[in-house]
This record gives C-alpha cells, structure tokens and sequence, in this order.
C-alpha cells in the first residue's frame, strides 16, 4: 500500500511541473538575442535597414510567452503583419507579429509559442517601422 502512495506522490508531483511548465510565462527571447532580418506587410518587405534594431531588441527582451504551443504556422501574413528573424544563445527565434496571431517559433520543431499581450507588442512594434 505504501509503495502504491509513493508512485501516486510522484506523478502528482510530474504532473504539477508540466502545468507549470505549460501556464507560468516567459521571456520570448534571450538577453543576448541578435535581430537579422526585420520584414514587413504582406509581401513582407524587408525593412532591416530603416529600423532602431537596439529598441525593437528591447521591446522584445520584454515580450512574454506561454510554454505550451501550438502545430503550425497560424498568422495569416496581413498588411500589418511583422515578421522578426533573429538568434539567441539557444538557437534560431522568430517571432510573427499580426492581428489574428502572435507567435515565437524557437526552431524547436514543436511549434509556435503564442505570446501574452501579443496585440499590445504589435502596436510597440509597428511605431518603430517606417512609414509603409
């Protein structure tokens, strides 16, 4: 009986640590993420050039994701739609910003991370842009 508590107890415990996992957010991005290719709108233009890249890195050390994910790329790439390419210590980041959808995909093969308050980032965003 006491062995049958024991095994209980620990997948309990296993359990709690992946919703944990899933529900506590965290940073979208590393602290040493590197900004390589901004494009933007619907045929994605690239506008890596005209952008402030040391404060869309900023805004973006404060975004926040979840930790569950979802399969595939969901963003319909609209006129107001951001794309971010770029790498920190841990590997490729790329973030989608748009109206319906705003994700992290960590080239983990998972999928794309949604991030909280994604329509508020997309707003920060968009004023560093240059006029389109």
């Amino acid at each position: 009986m006491k062995k049958r508590w024991k095994i209980l107890l620990v997948c309990a415990a296993v359990l709690a640590g992946i919703a944990a996992w899933c529900f506590i957010p965290r940073s979208a991005v590393e602290e040493d993420y590197q900004i390589h290719l901004v494009e933007v709108g619907e045929g994605l233009a690239d506008v890596t050039e005209q952008v402030d890249l040391e404060a869309l890195g900023d805004l973006l050390q404060n975004a926040k994701r979840l930790g569950y994910h979802r399969g595939g790329n969901t963003v319909r790439m609209g006129t107001r739609h951001v794309l971010i390419l770029g790498m920190d210590k841990t590997g490729p980041v790329n973030i989608s910003l748009d109206e319906d959808a705003c994700s992290v995909d960590r080239g983990d093969a998972l999928g794309h991370y949604p991030l909280l308050n994604g329509e508020e980032l997309l707003e920060q965003v968009w004023t560093l842009l240059p006029e389109q």
